[in-house]
């Protein structure tokens, strides 16, 4: 009988390890799964890190760019210039990498004016826009657009200064509705090019806060551009205007609410997302744990085709990037993606992306 009653115990107790490991598999499988289903993402705001008066190494950029994104489930990435000055040492222009867009088979795509430009509109004062500047300037735009850009950008509207990003960090502004962006903004529409602008949100005139990530070239007084970035939207509804790095917020004014506003207001505004931080404050899309905020989430479903990836990643040669986010961050999109609606996170992650930049499949 003993014998028996030991027997019995030890088959109840493989059949609980066999139910246990069942039950393992069901859940590893369930997120494999789930993890799969977050479809390929396009990447819209990428740079290659500036090599100086040295040059680039556009190749070995690219070729790390690559490697990175098939890491992080990435299937194309839009590269363009980040906000120059005129005569900034190594500055370049999208003729640098076209080369990208047949060696890489599509996967990198090349953007521009960051480089030119945005030089153009930095250095040049409003009332200074004769009709010989605008004519020069449409020729440089036209010349980005002949050349295959598939969107012009990265342009500055406002643009502080941080300590992350180096000592030459530079502090940019111009008023949005300087006669030059207006006129990208025909360009833009005319082309069928989105336009990617980078502007630190300043309600009203205010302080700048007295925070550790700013440097000190940043100026103590910021002025108001939120009544003049909607002037710029309303000037040529057709332009397809995309805002970048929302989710995060050095300045802390980029908060939910506004922009929602500003979205109800302005149909032809898009937002790309910058995920790589993660904190409390409602001006970050992701929790210290890596969860996207309810409020966040309400944001993006209500505006479903107005959202995509932008990670503001700078590409170099080798392992990790030189400044900026860090290659841990790009494993932050999938994340976010994973806790979203299928629909919605397809949209975000590539539908959108393609319909705003006419990728195509």
């Amino acid at each position: 009988m003993g014998n028996a009653v030991t027997g019995l115990k030890r088959a109840r107790a493989k059949v609980r390890a066999a139910y246990f490991v069942l039950c393992l598999s069901t859940l590893n499988f369930a997120a494999a799964t789930a993890w799969a289903q977050v479809p390929g993402i396009i990447d819209t705001h990428g740079h290659i890190q500036n090599g100086g008066p040295r040059g680039t190494d556009f190749r070995g950029a690219l070729d790390a760019a690559v490697h990175r994104m098939d890491q992080s489930g990435f299937s194309k990435s839009i590269i363009i210039p980040p906000p120059m000055a005129t005569g900034t040492a190594g500055a370049f222009e999208m003729e640098s990498y076209l080369f990208a867009k047949q060696a890489y088979a599509g996967r990198i795509l090349p953007g521009g004016g960051g480089g030119s430009l945005n030089g153009i509109i930095q250095s040049t004062a409003p009332d200074a826009v004769t009709d010989d500047v605008r004519k020069a300037f449409r020729a440089s735009a036209e010349k980005i657009a002949a050349a295959g850009a598939v969107v012009f950008g990265e342009i500055a509207l406002h643009h502080l200064s941080l300590r992350i990003m180096g000592p030459r960090h530079p502090y940019e502004w111009t008023p949005p509705d300087h006669p030059l962006l207006m006129l990208l903004a025909d360009i833009a529409a005319e082309k069928d090019i989105p336009l990617d602008l980078h502007m630190d949100l300043v309600a009203e005139d205010m302080s700048l806060p007295e925070r550790p990530v700013f440097n000190p070239t940043n100026p103590a007084v910021l002025k108001a551009n939120m009544a003049a970035f909607e002037r710029l939207l309303a000037h040529n509804r057709k332009a397809r205007i995309v805002w970048a790095h929302a989710g995060t917020d050095p300045l802390g004014t980029r908060i939910p609410q506004i922009q929602r506003e500003l979205l109800t207001r302005n149909p032809n505004l898009y937002m790309s997302l910058r995920l790589g931080a993660t904190a409390p404050p409602p001006f970050v899309a992701l929790d210290s744990d890596k969860k996207l905020k309810p409020v966040w989430l309400a944001l993006l479903s209500d505006f479903p085709d107005r959202f995509v990836i932008g990670t503001d990643f700078f590409h170099a040669p080798g392992a990790g990037a030189v400044r900026g986010p860090t290659e841990e961050a790009l494993e932050n999109y999938r994340t976010a993606l994973s806790q979203m609606p299928p629909e919605l996170a397809a949209a975000i992650a590539h539908g959108n992306a393609e319909r705003i930049y006419r990728l195509g499949n």
